[in-house]
């Protein structure tokens, strides 16, 4: 069991099924890698890959000299 554990971590795929067959759950993350597929679905991991950050900084005071050390962030 221990070969097959770590040979499925060196396998690049969305799935890997050891001593056993399409074991799908539907709450399960499950989908394709690479080119076999377009990430997870069933999951949170799903709409997190359409997601992407973005950092925004924005001057509400219209303050000319500002003292960056001592700015208080708010949320929008």
């Amino acid at each position: 069991m221990y070969r097959a554990q770590r040979a499925s971590r060196e396998i690049h795929a969305g799935c890997v099924w050891i001593n056993d067959h399409i074991p799908i759950i539907s709450e399960m993350p499950h989908g394709g890698f690479g080119a076999s597929g377009f990430g997870k679905d069933m999951s949170q991991y799903s709409l997190e890959e359409y997601l992407s950050i973005k950092h925004v900084m924005s001057d509400i005071t219209g303050a000319v000299d500002k003292d960056w050390h001592r700015t208080i962030f708010t949320k929008l």
